[in-house]
This record gives C-alpha cells, structure tokens and sequence, in this order.
C-alpha cells in the first residue's frame, strides 16, 4: 500500500509538473519513484508528501481566506490534497 501511494503521488506531481513546467516537481517525483522501491526511504517519502501537500492546503486555505470561496474544482483539489496528507498520516502511523 505505501509503495503503491508513492508511485499514485509522484503520477500526479509529475502531471503538476507538465502543467507548470517546475523542474523540481519532476525531481521530488523522481525521488518518490525511488523510494518506493528503497524500504529505508518509505517513510521519509511519506513524510514529504505529506508535507508537500499540507504545504498546498494551507496555501489554498490562505487564498480562500483572501479572496473568497473559490470555484468547485478548486474546492475539490483542496480536499484531494487534505485527503492525501490524512492518508499518509495512516500509513505512517501502521508500518
């Protein structure tokens, strides 16, 4: 399962990369691709993604706070990243 959330998550930094064209995106994904298969780096990845996405949570939250109540698919990628953190809490927690 951790290996699996991993490989899910560099997928979608590394489409988030496409779109914005940050190399490092694509070098953080990198890393998660590689820790999946170290069994030492499992839980430190974990740990950067989750920080990588409550970084993006509280970034949205504070645009939200600014400038309103987004839009829907706004809405939506906030609680997919929120969701995401929470999921690596798990993994975390049960390894």
């Amino acid at each position: 399962m951790q290996k699996f959330y991993l490989l899910i998550s560099a997928a979608a930094l590394i489409y988030l990369a496409g779109l914005d064209s940050y190399g490092l995106y694509l070098l953080i994904a990198i890393s998660w691709v590689y820790a999946a298969f170290k069994d030492k780096l499992i839980k430190p990845a974990i740990w950067s993604i989750v920080l990588f996405m409550l970084g993006f949570a509280i970034m949205r939250l504070l645009k939200i706070a600014a400038d309103g109540i987004p839009d829907l698919f706004y809405l939506s990628i906030l609680l997919l990243e929120i969701m995401t953190a929470l999921i690596g809490f798990w993994l975390v927690k049960n390894r």
